[in-house]
């Protein structure tokens, strides 16, 4: 015969008494996928085939992101640390993948005006009138043109450590050389650990996941098509040594411009050129000691600005993310507060 035994529990929290009682909680079970990796779009125009992302509701503020140089139409997934942010904003990311990159055919003719003409195309077919443009690093020459062919459209741009032209700032060593040894130069990049070796004290490492996002993102632009092709990153290599930017002054709308004081990769000149080309800069965000990877860090505020055109800042308060009003949320910095979510301060 089995004896029973009675054992007696002092329960604190219910969940805990629940739990050493064996109560299992109702799972509520899902009806639907939840989605993995960005979708890649495919449209034909005119017998162009454009490979593009759309993120975000058809209703929300539409933004036209490019990239930095040498990036797939899928550049957003970098960015996803703050993808709750962005969806709360209600933004919808639309990019169109470059010349020769991810699935892209390559066009040794295309520029900056074809890619503004494709996307033109792109935002038709979308139904989508009027964008703001966002530009990382080498989509600057990109969002400029698109901002200059489309101005009316255009809601806002943003520039974030944005490379202009040549002639600005010391010209690049790539723009010195042969095209032989330009290409060998890029055989080494198209690895993805190459081309996406972040600096070792860069704050977008505390970003768990974030360094194989960029490895993937390497890939797919390199080879997706199955083969390792230097061309289109020569190309468009070229292109950032050889033509200028297009005009700003039919470009009525507000620009922003944000910039690291200690960035290397695209220095403060590119920022004080960005400053100059427009009449209507709604903002300069220089943060001190600071380098290339501030598009990343302070992704939050850019996002924000997409949103609310300038009128709010990006805060950690107390353990607190806040969005304030610019002059609230200055006195609170004077007070301790620092700039964007708090997850970059428990990140270190």
């Amino acid at each position: 015969m089995l004896k029973k035994r009675f054992v007696t529990v002092l329960c604190l929290p219910f969940t805990v008494c629940a739990a050493l009682a064996g109560t299992e909680q109702p799972v509520v079970v899902q009806s639907d996928f939840d989605q993995m990796a960005t979708p890649v779009h495919q449209w034909s125009d005119k017998g162009k085939e454009l490979f593009y992302i759309d993120e975000g509701p058809k209703d929300g503020i539409a933004v036209v992101f490019v990239g930095g140089n040498g990036t797939s139409a899928r550049a957003l997934e970098l960015t996803n640390f703050l993808r709750s942010t962005r969806e709360q904003l209600k933004l919808r990311f639309i990019t169109l993948e470059r010349n020769g990159f991810g699935q892209s055919a390559f066009d040794p003719k295309g520029d900056y005006g074809s890619y503004s003409a494709d996307v033109h195309a792109l935002l038709d077919h979308l139904g989508v009138d009027e964008f703001s443009l966002l530009a990382i690093s080498g989509g600057g020459p990109y969002v400029a043109r698109i901002g200059a062919d489309l101005a009316p459209r255009v809601r806002s741009i943003h520039y974030a450590a944005a490379y202009s032209q040549p002639g600005v700032g010391k010209p690049a060593e790539r723009c010195k050389v042969s095209d032989e040894q330009l290409a060998t130069t890029a055989l080494a990049y198209t690895v993805p650990t190459q081309w996406w070796a972040m600096p070792a004290d860069s704050s977008i490492k505390h970003i768990r996941g974030w360094q194989d996002a960029a490895y993937d993102d390497g890939l797919r632009t390199f080879f997706m098509k199955g083969t390792q092709d230097v061309k289109p990153l020569l190309h468009e290599w070229r292109l950032y040594c050889q033509q200028p930017v297009a005009s700003g002054a039919a470009v009525k709308s507000p620009v922003f411009i944000y910039a690291g004081t200690a960035d290397s990769v695209v220095p403060m000149e590119h920022k004080d050129f960005w400053a100059a080309h427009y009449s209507n800069i709604a903002a300069v965000r220089a943060y001190p000691g600071e380098g290339h990877d501030v598009q990343y860090r302070h992704w939050g505020q850019i996002l924000s600005d997409i949103a609310y055109q300038g009128k709010r800042l990006l805060i950690c308060d107390q353990g607190q993310s806040l969005l304030l009003p610019e002059e609230v949320a200055q006195q609170k910095i004077t007070r301790g507060a620092t700039l964007d979510i708090c997850a970059w301060q428990k990140a270190g």
